[in-house]
């Protein structure tokens, strides 16, 4: 019986790594930004528009506000790093973002701080709108250094197992088990 449990915590566990596998944000993917507050542009840099696609190098900055204080890195995991890049260490004022996904699947179901070591004061909110879009208020922040950064992190919803998966698991468990059965019985 204790062989039967351990397998189905195994399988319990494999099913949940491969439902976080799923990646947030395909390269690719179209980001539409907009900014209100301190700067009241937002500037893609694909165009120079306020809409961008997703490119996956690190350093790869999707966005810049108007007054360039700001720049915006999605990452494909789903990571987001915000560049403070007023050349000081505080950055005064509101700034106020959306970003809007298209296509997104999975949907987004998360959007939490994941590195603030990097900011020293102010106040920074995360929040998801909904299943395709974020926003992030930055208020009065103040940086550990005059080029300083902090992450956040998307998260994708989890995705469920198909019930082909689900029963052919089911079934391979059910296998053991009758084996079990059969080798203590004899």
């Amino acid at each position: 019986m204790k062989t039967f449990k351990t397998l189905a915590v195994i399988a319990a566990a494999w099913l949940g790594s491969t439902a976080a596998l799923a990646a947030t944000v395909p390269v690719g993917t179209v980001i539409t930004g907009q900014v209100s507050g301190a700067s009241t542009t937002l500037v893609g840099l694909d165009d120079g528009s306020n809409v961008t696609k997703l490119s996956d190098g690190f350093g790869d900055v999707e966005f810049l506000t108007g007054d360039f204080a700001v720049g915006l890195d999605f990452l494909s995991s789903g990571l987001l790093q915000v560049w403070n890049n007023s050349g000081d260490t505080g950055l005064p004022g509101s700034y106020m973002f959306t970003f809007s996904f298209a296509g997104l699947s999975p949907s987004l179901s998360s959007f939490v701080g994941l590195d603030l070591s990097g900011i020293n004061g102010g106040d920074v909110s995360l929040n998801l709108i909904d299943d395709h879009s974020i926003s992030l208020t930055l208020n009065n922040l103040s940086f550990t250094d005059s080029f300083g950064s902090f992450t956040a992190q998307l998260g994708a919803a989890a995705a469920v197992p198909e019930p082909g998966t689900l029963a052919l698991l089911g079934a391979g468990l059910g296998a053991l088990a009758l084996r079990r059965n059969r080798r203590v019985a004899a």
